[in-house]
C-alpha cells in the first residue's frame, strides 16, 4: 500500500480510503468498482483520460451509489447479474473547481472469468495483479483503491 496522501499527475489527491457501513454513507458524486477474478482486478482503459481505470462513474438522478456501481459496471464492461458488495468510501480532493468529494467503492468476485463488452468510453480491458507496478499509464489513485479494498 502506498502512504496517503497519494497525488496523480492531474493533481487530484486520494485522501483517506474508510470502511463504513453503507447505511452510513452520505450521498456521493459516483461509485467504482473493484471486480477481482483469480487474485486480478478489472481495469479498463478510459478513452477521455487515457489511462486505466476502475469501471465506474457519475450517479444519475435519483440513483443510489448501489444503483450507480451496478449500472456503470453493466454499461463499461458488460458484466450484469452480479450483487456487488459495498467496501469503502474513498476522499478526494480535486482541483477543477477546487473541492473534496467522496466516492462510493464497491467489490465483487467473480468465480469465472466475464465475457467482457467494451462501451463508447473505453478501448480495452486488462486484468491487473496488485501486486505488479503501477504503470505510468494506470492511475495510481484507482490502483491504491483496488489494493485498498
Amino acid at each position: 500500500m502506498a502512504e496517503l496522501p497519494l497525488r496523480d499527475p492531474a493533481g487530484t489527491v486520494l485522501l483517506a480510503v474508510r470502511r463504513v457501513a453503507e447505511s452510513e454513507l452520505p450521498p456521493v458524486p459516483a461509485s467504482v468498482v473493484v471486480v477481482v477474478h483469480a487474485g486480478a482486478v478489472l481495469m479498463v482503459f478510459d478513452r477521455r483520460r487515457r489511462q486505466w481505470e476502475l469501471p465506474g462513474g457519475m450517479a444519475e438522478a435519483g440513483e443510489t451509489a448501489r444503483e450507480t456501481a451496478v449500472r456503470e459496471l453493466a454499461e463499461e464492461t458488460g458484466i450484469r447479474g452480479v450483487a456487488p458488495t459495498f467496501a469503502a468510501v474513498a476522499e478526494f480532493e480535486l482541483l477543477r473547481p477546487a473541492r473534496r468529494e467522496l466516492l462510493a467503492v464497491y467489490r465483487t468476485d467473480l468465480a469465472a472469468a466475464p465475457r467482457l463488452t467494451l462501451s463508447e468510453e473505453g478501448l480495452g480491458f486488462r486484468w491487473w495483479s496488485p501486486r505488479e507496478p503501477v504503470e505510468p499509464d494506470m492511475s495510481p489513485l484507482d490502483a491504491e483503491i483496488a489494493v485498498r479494498t
